[in-house]
């Protein structure tokens, strides 16, 4: 129990270090919950800045669950991604992730994906996009070609409430989906406070509920 609770300390840490970057923004947030012998903790750090010809973006995503000392999920990420605009709507990316969960029969995969993105609205207050990738996963087992749709969407609920819907699906086996929902206030313009619902099929199911608080820059 002790390890994940390190591990989210650390994580917040290193992302208040690089936050001052030129060009960049992003957000890190830790959350959890403890009832009745139940701990949950959600954590995840999202950073993005400009280079000469790409953008960045790194996502780092970590949740651990147990229920009366029993371990009932523990699974993480780490995504490198790089954006090429091509016009205001469009854009190419390549991304390079690893995952982790302790309850798969296979627990770490790597995938190295290729695709293209469209930004489906792109006003003040509603933000949404989706991107369909191709590429290739790699396993201990072998290689296996994977397909992934990502539908992204953010709207300004009122000026300092927003709400936030990520859904991923990716045809791999057995097939990985996941959706998380957000709700978040804005305290200052760099503390916010929120709920957030991360569910997963990664191939079992399991559905974590956290309250957050986050720094935004």
């Amino acid at each position: 129990m002790i390890k994940p609770i390190l591990l989210a300390i650390l994580i917040i840490f290193l992302s208040l270090v690089f936050s001052p970057i030129a060009n960049a923004t992003g957000e890190v947030t830790l959350g959890g919950k403890i009832d009745d012998g139940d701990l949950s903790i959600v954590t995840s750090v999202d950073h993005s800045w400009q280079g000469k010809r790409f953008i960045n973006d790194v996502e780092f995503d970590y949740r651990y669950k147990d229920s009366n000392n029993v371990k009932k999920t523990n699974r993480g990420l780490i995504a490198f991604k790089q954006r090429y605009e091509l016009q205001s709507r469009h854009y190419l990316f390549s991304l390079l992730r690893f995952d982790y969960n302790e309850f798969r029969s296979i627990s770490s995969r790597i995938q190295s994906t290729y695709g293209w993105g469209y930004k489906i609205f792109k006003t003040e207050k509603l933000k949404m996009s989706n991107e369909i990738a191709t590429g290739l996963l790699y396993t201990n087992n072998g290689n296996e070609l994977i397909f992934r749709n990502s539908l992204w969407i953010s709207y300004d609920v009122a000026p300092k409430i927003k709400f936030t819907n990520k859904f991923l699906y990716e045809v791999t086996t057995p097939e990985y989906i996941r959706n998380e929902t957000s709700f978040d206030y804005l305290l200052t313009d760099t503390v916010k406070i929120g709920f957030k619902n991360i569910y997963v099929e990664d191939p079992v199911s399991d559905n974590i509920l956290s309250f957050n608080i986050g720094y935004v820059w």
